[in-house]
């Protein structure tokens, strides 16, 4: 008793010491990701550049990429700042000193469990409701500068971004001048497909011209049999708004979606559901929103508890529990994504992991407090 009175007034000397390294080494690696995001990003940020010299927009379109990757990053740097400290204060003998004033590792692990806490709230923050309304934003915007330029469309169709349509183009020059198109349109009204063919296709201001254009669609039949009629249009020349076809490409489709809806938004659409509420895709990413808020707590009290070494020679077995446990989660992360079809399996593999880390993590720390390796 004598040791843990003297002990108190040092504890918020060793709380400042852990929480200072803790979010420095955090702040490093989150300036890492943040670099590597805009480097993955960049294609998509130089096309954005191309539509619109507005430059605020095109910053606030770097910005609004931020939350791809925050949600992800925010854990994976807590595990790396965690078992960092953990190793330094291990090989500086700084672990083993504190043990020996009497500080049991569960005291010395609140600091960054309450870290973790806060760390929790924030990537919510994020994940609930900040990056619905930047991915909505970053959508918006994108949509507002493409609508006067439909050839920009036709490349994310070519790449496979997009999957309502298909398009052919022999050249496409400067992205005002287009020859030999060939475009198949789905219609999911009335569940047809249309065609449309020109010889050159030109963007003049706001007005999109054809040359030699050729159009076939189907009006649905309404006699017994049931027979589609087919109309077939050809025209020497043609003009139409750029933004009339730029919107039928797009569609509107992507404001409702689960992505782009805040979590209070979510919970409402989940609850009006007709189906079982687990059964929903808004269930599915409430679930997703959920178990990434849960991981900065998991990761820091898994970074922290297996970067802890108590004997004389350095093993890196620590490493391999904590990046194969993480590996764990992410790899159950992306299966649930591929399993969306499949509502229970995906619920149970956005969860199921902090299960298995949790078990390790408390027998490795109990064994460690045993003075067990």
């Amino acid at each position: 008793m004598a040791i843990m009175s003297m002990m108190q007034p040092f504890m918020p000397i060793v709380w400042r010491y852990l929480l200072r390294h803790y979010f420095q080494v955090f702040i490093l690696c989150i300036a890492s990701f943040i670099a590597a995001l805009f480097v993955m990003r960049f294609k998509d940020i130089a096309e954005f550049a191309t539509l619109n010299s507005d430059g605020v927009s095109i910053l606030l379109f770097s910005l609004y990429q931020l939350p791809y990757v925050l949600p992800l990053a925010i854990p994976v740097s807590c595990m790396i700042a965690s078992m960092l400290l953990m190793q330094k204060m291990s090989h500086s003998q700084e672990l083993t000193a504190l043990r020996a004033a009497g500080m049991s590792l569960t005291t010395l692990l609140y600091p960054l469990i309450l870290a973790g806490l806060f760390l929790s709230l924030v990537n919510f923050t994020i994940v609930a409701e900040i990056g619905p309304h930047c991915r909505f934003k970053a959508k918006e915007l994108s949509y507002q500068m493409t609508s006067n330029n439909p050839f920009y469309i036709f490349n994310k169709i070519t790449e496979g971004k997009m999957t309502n349509a298909y398009v052919e183009i022999r050249t496409l020059r400067g992205g005002k001048k287009a020859k030999d198109v060939l475009l198949i349109l789905n219609n999911s009204q009335q569940g047809r497909l249309g065609v449309v063919t020109a010889k050159e296709l030109i963007i003049d201001g706001s007005e999109l011209l054809g040359k030699d254009v050729s159009i076939i669609s189907s009006v649905g039949g309404e006699s017994l049999d049931n027979f589609d009629h087919l109309v077939i249009e050809n025209q020497a020349s043609m003009s139409t708004k750029a933004a009339s076809l730029s919107t039928l490409l797009q569609g509107a489709k992507w404001h409702g979606h689960p992505d782009y809806l805040s979590f209070k938004e979510l919970i409402i659409r989940a609850a009006c559901s007709h189906k079982k509420i687990w059964h929903s895709h808004h269930a599915l990413e409430i679930a997703r929103r959920l178990s990434l808020t849960l991981t900065p707590f998991a990761f820091t009290a898994l970074g922290a508890i297996f970067g802890m070494e108590i004997s004389r020679q350095r093993t890196k077995k620590g490493i391999f529990w904590a990046v194969g446990l993480a590996t764990l989660y992410l790899t159950a992360f992306i299966g649930a994504k591929s399993m969306k079809h499949f509502h229970e399996i995906a619920l149970i593999l956005h969860f199921f992991p902090f299960i298995v880390i949790a078990i390790f993590s408390v027998r490795s720390l109990k064994r460690t407090s045993r003075g067990l390796e």
